[in-house]
């Protein structure tokens, strides 16, 4: 348990849903979960479960049925609506999130142009500022939107899938983002997401939705090891304790393979994808080298070594002596 005074977000028995005709659908069970200062929390489940409507009542816009919310800061949300307006710049966008705290007039102050620069910086979009909506990325976009929840001067960001139909560049990017802003900026960020590995290789902590309306919560290693992550995604073909899709070694054919490093971990994931299984008892033998940048490959039986450059040149050898 966290320290009090570290808490930023707490719930007490809080019934989330929402009414149906004349009927209550209550998504989860009474949750009562906290959030901690300057951790980043990554929020996932299957598709439908209630992940958007957790946040929008956490932020305040979707009433509970009943529960209680401590919020120690401020909250800002980021949502996947899309933007009208293309034609205003970055800047314009950012400049937004000063906006529930602006007089009739709609008067910026020192102080509001002063954090609608720092927000600017934090997301480094310095170079972009100037630029139109409808000149940036889906990527930039989506920075320019963090950037603006930024301006609110919010402690507590809430993010529903703030990397869907990004590439991995802007994926990592994004994340990468998140992770420096808890740590360095001391942001709490609650993030809704379907990218799992990016999840377990970023987050602080997560919470799990499960089919049973219960929020598991719980570092990522924890999660992985006791199999929770398995129990609620039943991932088909993939080993998430090794991060790596589980292959059927169809050709019959075990290699024993030595080496470190990068080279070695890509040379054991094209053997297996080929259908070899790797093993220490095997008697068909490859070493990996690298000595100066230069890489090699070593194919040896018992009757004779051969050197070669790349790993395909070594699968043909392979096929060569196995097929």
């Amino acid at each position: 348990m966290s320290e009090p005074g570290n808490i930023a977000l707490q719930t007490s028995n809080l019934q989330v849903g929402f009414t149906t005709g004349n009927q209550n659908l209550f998504l989860f069970e009474p949750l009562s979960i906290q959030l901690v200062k300057g951790e980043l929390v990554c929020f996932m489940g299957t598709n439908g479960i209630g992940k958007t409507t957790l946040l929008k009542t956490l932020a305040g816009i979707h009433i509970p049925f009943s529960g209680f919310i401590t919020r120690n800061q401020s909250v800002a949300i980021v949502l996947t609506d899309k933007i009208s307006g293309s034609l205003m710049t970055v800047r314009d966008l950012v400049t937004y999130g000063r906006y529930p705290y602006l007089n009739w007039w709609l008067t910026l102050s020192q102080r509001d142009h002063e954090l609608i620069d720092h927000a600017i910086r934090l997301v480094h979009l310095e170079s972009i500022a100037g630029k139109q909506l409808h000149q940036l990325s889906d990527g930039q976009l989506q920075m320019a939107m963090i950037a603006k929840a930024l301006a609110q001067d919010a402690n507590i960001l809430l993010l529903d899938e703030p990397t869907a139909h990004l590439d991995l560049n802007n994926r990592v990017e994004i994340m990468n983002l998140l992770r420096r802003l808890a740590r360095d900026a001391g942001k709490t960020i609650l993030v809704a997401t379907h990218e799992l590995d990016l999840a377990l290789q970023t987050a602080d902590r997560i919470w799990l939705a499960t089919p049973d309306q219960k929020i598991v919560t719980g570092i990522p290693e924890d999660l992985v090891l006791n199999g929770t992550f398995d129990q609620v995604f039943q991932l088909k073909g993939f080993d998430l304790k090794t991060g790596k899709i589980q292959h059927t070694p169809f050709r019959k054919v075990s290699v024993n393979l030595s080496g470190a490093g990068p080279e070695f971990l890509w040379t054991k994931n094209a053997l297996q994808r080929n259908g070899y299984e790797v093993a220490n008892d095997a008697t068909l033998k490859v070493s990996v080298s690298s000595l100066h940048g230069m890489v090699s490959f070593y194919l040896e039986t018992d009757k004779q070594t051969q050197q070669l450059s790349s790993i395909e040149e070594l699968l043909i050898a392979l096929r060569a002596l196995t097929d």
